[in-house]
């Protein structure tokens, strides 16, 4: 299950990246759940959870240590109720929310959470706002964080996928402080750095689907 609101900048990025996941996964003859949009809500959510108890969760929007939101920042998981995740492995793009909700969904019966201790941020193109698959600026961060679920769809272990996350976002991180880099790519460098050392794995690595 993908959950994609997209009502502001950001994620409105997430939005798009997050649809070549889709992509991926229906080449592989993955079953999604699409929660686009105003779709984002906790009661959809809660629904789909309870009726199609998803394998994945791939989560987008904004958060913060004990809460990852859907559509206009409603809540869709929080750290203060128990929440009914089915033994799925989750990928959550969205800040702060392993630092206390990953931990406690672990608790609460997923078998993986991979997210991110401190703030996921990524750079952006002004002028490809309206365009966002085209910056290619974003594409050095949300590519390589793609990866966490299109390496789960192809077969592979939590672990796996979570080191090749990491290991795609170090080679940009390289090319982004070369000197053949860009002055934007060079500034956006600390951000990506930022989510390779935050991007941490809680649960049984060996989870595959």
């Amino acid at each position: 299950m993908v959950t994609r609101p997209n009502y502001d900048e950001t994620t409105n990025y997430l939005y798009f990246w997050s649809g070549l996941v889709i992509k991926e996964a229906r080449k592989h003859g993955v079953d999604i759940y699409d929660l686009i949009g105003k779709k984002a809500t906790k009661k959809n959510f809660d629904s789909y959870l309870k009726s199609q108890k998803p394998d994945i969760l791939f989560l987008n929007g904004h958060g913060d240590e004990k809460t990852i939101t859907g559509h206009d920042s409603e809540p869709i998981l929080e750290s203060g109720e128990k929440e009914p995740v089915n033994k799925a492995i989750i990928y959550a793009r969205s800040c702060d929310a392993a630092s206390v909700l990953g931990k406690k969904l672990i608790v609460d019966g997923a078998r993986v959470f991979i997210g991110y201790l401190r703030k996921f941020i990524f750079g952006y193109t002004l002028s490809k706002m309206t365009r966002p698959l085209e910056d290619s600026l974003a594409k050095l961060f949300l590519e390589p964080s793609n990866l966490v679920v299109t390496t789960i769809i192809k077969g592979h272990s939590a672990q796996v996928a979570h080191e090749h996350s990491k290991k795609v976002m170090l080679e940009n991180f390289k090319k982004m402080i070369s000197t053949m880099a860009t002055y934007e790519e060079k500034y956006a460098a600390r951000w990506l750095w930022g989510n390779i050392n935050s991007q941490v794995l809680y649960g049984e690595k060996s989870a595959m689907v």
